[in-house]
């Protein structure tokens, strides 16, 4: 049933995208301070769209990377932390 419901998305996503290709495929001008040009919208939309997920994508892998490397430091901290105090509990039953 599950992978039905997924066909089912997919298809309303690419019906709604072809459509939306369709209806928005007039020329527009592109202005890029040193080239002027013109190109369908939906070309234009599409790679504004790659463009921000490739940003996006970026950004997410830095975040992610930076946990990381906050999480290791943070088990290094614990690991240490958990030595001393081992090495507590036995200096203190080697006084008792």
């Amino acid at each position: 049933m599950l992978s039905l419901l997924r066909i089912l998305v997919v298809f309303v996503a690419t019906v709604i995208g072809l459509l939306f290709g369709y209806l928005n495929f007039q020329s527009a001008p592109i202005d890029l301070l040193v080239v002027r040009t013109q190109a369908p919208l939906v070309v234009l939309l599409a790679a504004a769209f790659v463009l921000g997920l490739l940003i996006a994508v970026v950004l997410f892998t830095l975040r992610v990377i930076r946990l990381k490397t906050r999480l290791s430091s943070s088990k290094r901290k614990l690991r240490d932390a958990e030595a001393e105090i081992d090495s507590l509990r036995s200096a203190h039953a080697g006084n008792a």
